[in-house]
């Protein structure tokens, strides 16, 4: 068992991972204006949950996602429970996919977290749709989508260099 596979390893990760969750959500709900530029901001929760389980999937557990992103649907008066049930079906897609992926170079790793991306924004989208709930502009979902897709290599930085938080490879992927 080396050092990336040691239950202290996963178990820090996993606490640092709720940690740096409880702060993004705590600084969304502070009233700061940083709205007001006309772009809107990333869904930096979504990137720092997806970056971390492409990265090494046994620190992002699916309770952790579930507690995490059904806290946010309440705490942003969202939906509950659909943005939640999005962000679950494409985590465990990505985390079945993960033994192929781990040889992928960053670019098809960061295009497959942009499809993800999109994917789960036009699914909301639909299903909103369907059931009659008044939508934010086309425009403003797609601008968030691409804001969010634009911060991930920032986000894979901050998690490799400060946190060092590494990309596990084939052996490593099949130990967990």
């Amino acid at each position: 068992m080396n050092a990336l596979t040691s239950p202290r390893h996963v178990w820090t990760y996993r606490a640092l991972f709720l940690g740096l969750c409880v702060l993004v959500i705590g600084f969304k709900l502070l009233p700061l204006s940083l709205d007001d530029t006309g772009v809107p901001g990333p869904d930096l929760l979504l990137a720092l949950t997806l970056a971390w389980l492409l990265r090494q999937p046994a620190v992002v557990p699916l309770g952790s996602i579930l507690v995490v992103f059904l806290l946010a649907d309440f705490l942003f008066q969202r939906p509950p429970g659909l943005w939640t049930l999005l962000v679950i079906v494409v985590s465990e897609s990505l985390r079945r996919r993960r033994l192929t992926m781990t040889e992928f170079p960053f670019l098809l790793e960061w295009s497959a977290f942009a499809g993800a991306v999109f994917t789960m924004i036009l699914a909301d989208r639909l299903i909103l749709w369907v059931l009659m709930v008044d939508l934010p502009p086309l425009g403003l979902t797609l601008a968030h989508g691409i804001v969010t897709a634009a911060i991930y290599p920032a986000v894979v930085a901050v998690s490799k260099f400060l946190f060092g938080l590494r990309k596990i490879g084939p052996a490593e992927a099949e130990a967990l």
